[in-house]
């Protein structure tokens, strides 16, 4: 995925110095092909070390691996700027246009780009294995679980999806072993996942996470996680469209690899 998206989606999970690094890399990240780690760090008012451990936090191995991402991430943007056509002679109607198509187009190309092609074959295999699956969903993402569900009960599976825990207790009792129990989700619900994590392992059913991407989150509490990525650049609204449009495209890629070809 961008780097600059993935600084930007995890801002407000940073301490301090953190916060200082990211802002200062998202408001000259075109300048920062000069920078030294030693000057960034100058530059921010952080030691060099904070700005390895900030590099390594991302995932980078260090500087030099985070300062190329960065300038490739440029480089994207500024081609995408240069090529992109106004659809409406409204400048009111285009402005949102565009920004709510920025923004569908940046979450669900950061989300694929996060996620391991392993991720994807190893979730469809379990959907196809599964005699019966539950998508335990928060109140935001109803909707979107609901649909998913309809979908999969079309293609021959048994298939429920519920945003009330009475009901989640009540279904997850109907799973066995190779069944799947999907975590979906436009926030992080790691307290809920370990709620029900002893009774999914007790079981032997295969846990899927569809929640967005967090470096605080313990990834071992799902078999298979496919992250989404989304950055709040405008209302609150604004922000869970992005994150739909991300989660909507990898349930449908999910679909279409877990479809029964035969039939």
């Amino acid at each position: 995925m961008s780097c600059l998206i993935k600084i930007r989606s995890i801002r407000d999970e940073m301490s301090a110095n953190e916060k200082k690094i990211a802002d200062h890399i998202l408001s000259n990240s075109a300048l920062l092909r000069d920078y030294s780690s030693m000057q960034l760090a100058n530059a921010v008012g952080v030691s060099q070390s904070s700005v390895v451990k900030f590099c390594q936090k991302l995932g980078y191995k260090g500087y030099p691996d985070l300062k190329l991402a960065i300038n490739e991430a440029v480089a994207k943007n500024f081609t995408k700027e240069n090529i992109r056509p106004k659809y409406f002679s409204n400048s009111e109607l285009n402005t949102v246009s565009e920004r709510l198509l920025q923004g569908k187009l940046e979450a669900v190309t950061a989300t694929i780009e996060s996620i391991t092609e392993t991720a994807f074959i190893n979730a469809s295999h379990a959907i196809k294995k599964a005699k019966k699956i539950l998508i335990i969903c928060s109140d935001n993402a109803r909707y979107t679980g609901d649909l998913f569900a309809s979908n999969l009960i079309h293609s021959g599976k048994v298939a429920f999806a519920s945003s009330d825990k009475i009901y989640q207790i009540q279904l997850l009792n109907l799973l066995s072993k190779n069944d799947v129990v999907i975590f979906l989700s436009t926030t992080n619900e790691q307290d809920v996942m370990t709620t029900f994590q002893s009774d999914i392992r007790d079981k032997g059913m295969q846990i899927i996470r569809i929640c967005p991407y967090s470096p605080n989150i313990n990834y071992h509490i799902s078999d298979i996680s496919l992250s989404t990525i989304s950055v709040n650049n405008g209302t609150r609204n604004e922000f869970r469209i992005p994150m739909r449009a991300a989660q909507q495209h990898i349930i449908e890629i999910l679909l279409s690899l877990s479809a029964d070809t035969d039939k």
